[in-house]
């Protein structure tokens, strides 16, 4: 073999050996990850005395020398109402971790001091600070809203079976969600799953959120004491259009509901104690009649026309009793503020 092959091949292999043994690192070097937690830089809020009712919201900021999992956790010291933000990082970064004034679930917040957490999985580190909130966050801000603060709305239909016991299909004033008034949609069911129902006409047109950008949020009463089992409500949202909302005079009922129609469900299971605020991205809503190939479901969130609350729960009438823990027992599944959001989810606006 001549010199010169000998000698490429001899640089060849130097080549490759280097490039075998040559070090590149992504990531935290393992020295740091399972080094001491050390803080950088403290914890810092952009806003110590927020107005949230003009959109103004609070900031977090902090360092630390290794990615952990931390938690930053807000106690309202009047409400205990509660909120979490939680991330695995080294940085806390106040211009994306903020929090604009809602709950993880009622209660709501009101103008109140709150104080403020951050915590570190497997450390003992806890950074701590207050902040007091000038102004709360209202939650009106939406496409569209029923907070039956004005009463039943002037073209809603309410329908409920007269057979039942204790039906309470009406406006109540004692324990809204928010302002002062709410829907009591309840009783005593004796013969067949569907208690009664609210049907409010509505008319979005100019909504341009896709399906998956569309959240409908809901507060939902129950009752724990003497809880009925097996109750829940349907959210029905027909896509109806060219229909009248209510075309016979004589029903007490929407006729935009039909199976024959372009309708979508929700089935909420309710079996909590007290109000809680529920959200549901409107794309998750299936539809009524799947198997009805006359029915072009598209989904288009401007062609919403109406809206129904239902009320049902598991029969325990001595004729009927499918659930007969429930003999005797009333249903509640009151409702109150009905809002549309677009992108996020009320709480998270």
């Amino acid at each position: 073999m001549k010199i010169k092959t000998k000698l490429i091949l001899f640089l060849g292999l130097v080549c490759l050996l280097h490039s075998c043994t040559k070090e590149e690192f992504e990531g935290p070097l393992i020295e740091t990850l399972y080094g001491d937690f050390e803080l950088i830089e403290p914890l810092k809020l952009t806003n110590k005395n927020p107005i949230f009712s003009s959109n103004e919201q609070v900031g977090f900021h902090c360092e630390f020398n290794k990615p952990v999992q931390w938690k930053i956790s807000i106690l309202g010291l009047s409400t205990s109402a509660t909120r979490q933000i939680t991330g695995f990082s080294n940085l806390i970064d106040s211009n994306m971790i903020v929090w604009k004034g809602g709950p993880s679930q009622v209660p709501f917040f009101s103008e109140e001091v709150c104080a403020i957490e951050l915590t570190f999985e497997n450390e003992i580190d806890t950074l701590r600070d207050t902040i007091s909130i000038v102004s709360a966050k209202t939650y009106d801000n939406g496409i569209w809203v029923e907070n039956f603060e004005d009463g039943l709305p002037t073209n809603g239909l309410v329908y409920y079976n007269t057979d039942g016991g204790g039906m309470t299909f009406s406006i109540a004033n004692d324990d809204a969600l928010l302002g002062n008034s709410y829907f009591k949609m309840g009783g005593r069911v004796n013969w067949d799953w569907n208690l009664g129902s609210l049907d409010l006409p509505l008319n979005i047109t100019n909504v341009s959120q896709a399906s998956d950008e569309l959240y409908i949020n809901i507060g939902i009463l129950s009752d724990l004491q003497d809880l009925h089992s097996g109750q829940f409500i349907n959210i029905l949202i027909s896509e109806e259009t060219g229909i009248p909302f209510n075309e016979n005079p004589n029903n007490n009922a929407s006729d935009l509901f039909e199976s024959t129609m372009e309708v979508y469900k929700m089935k909420v299971p309710v079996d909590w104690n007290g109000w809680q605020l529920k959200s549901f991205r409107y794309s998750d809503f299936e539809p009524v009649s799947p198997n009805n190939q006359t029915i072009n479901f598209n989904m288009n969130p401007s062609d919403i026309s109406a809206i129904r609350i239902s009320c049902q729960a598991c029969p325990s009438s001595t004729g009927n009793p499918n659930c007969p823990e429930n003999f005797g027992k009333d249903v509640r599944t009151d409702i109150d503020h009905i809002i549309f959001t677009a992108n996020s989810s009320l709480l998270d606006q």
